[in-house]
């Protein structure tokens, strides 16, 4: 009896070594500190180095560009993305980077976000001009010589509020209005107020205490 043997050839892929000079790859992975990544060349698969002048963080399936001595390989940059994800700009590792030059832009057509522990900003003139905004916070301090605010419509919301100078001049031109339960006034010098024409009205009990009240 005679049975049919199916003859099958096994081939070891082997990583072939890729000639010194400049290679076009495919990235297959990346490291989870992005240091390293695995790409594909001619159907053989290596492991690069990311560049630290790599500036735009590799994704897989990012078309980008090797360099290769005889002892390392490294990813010089990204030469194309057909993933339609966001591109990321750091250096490898996550670590420390600065920006420097004379005047630098930042435009954002949408929105732009900034996320971090701790945001320090030191400058001679700082301007803010948005048509709406916004301060959230669970403490805000502000430290200066002189401030100084301009508004057409400014609203102040509070559960406690404290105001504290050593001298305070308020200038209202037109109408000034003040509504709330319980007021209390405590002046430990002389108290002077000047009117046209001044109404006091109370609908249960008016009271002037003191040791010398006069009415002219």
């Amino acid at each position: 009896m005679t049975m049919p043997i199916r003859a099958t050839n096994t081939f070891a892929t082997a990583e072939r070594l890729l000639e010194p000079g400049h290679h076009t790859a495919r990235v297959v992975s990346v490291s989870d500190d992005g240091t390293t990544v695995e790409v594909e060349v001619a159907g053989a698969r290596h492991t690069a180095t990311v560049a630290v002048g790599c500036l735009v963080r590799p994704i897989p399936q990012d078309i980008v560009q090797l360099f290769t001595n005889v002892e390392q390989v490294f990813v010089v940059t990204v030469l194309g993305r057909t993933a339609a994800n966001r591109g990321m700009v750091g250096l490898p590792g996550g670590r420390n980077m600065s920006i420097e030059g004379e005047t630098i832009t930042v435009a954002a057509r949408q929105r732009l976000s900034l996320r971090a522990d701790r945001i320090d900003l030191q400058t001679k003139l700082f301007a803010v001009l948005a048509d709406k905004g916004t301060w959230i916070g669970k403490l805000y301090t502000l430290i200066a010589d002189r401030a100084q605010c301009s508004a057409r419509i400014q609203e102040a919301s509070a559960e406690q509020l404290t105001v504290k100078a050593v001298e305070r001049v308020a200038v209202i031109e037109r109408t000034d209005t003040l509504q709330t339960e319980t007021q209390a006034i405590r002046v430990t010098g002389i108290a002077s107020e000047m009117a046209h024409s001044k109404v006091i009205a109370v609908s249960e009990d008016l009271r002037l205490d003191g040791k010398r009240v006069t009415v002219a």
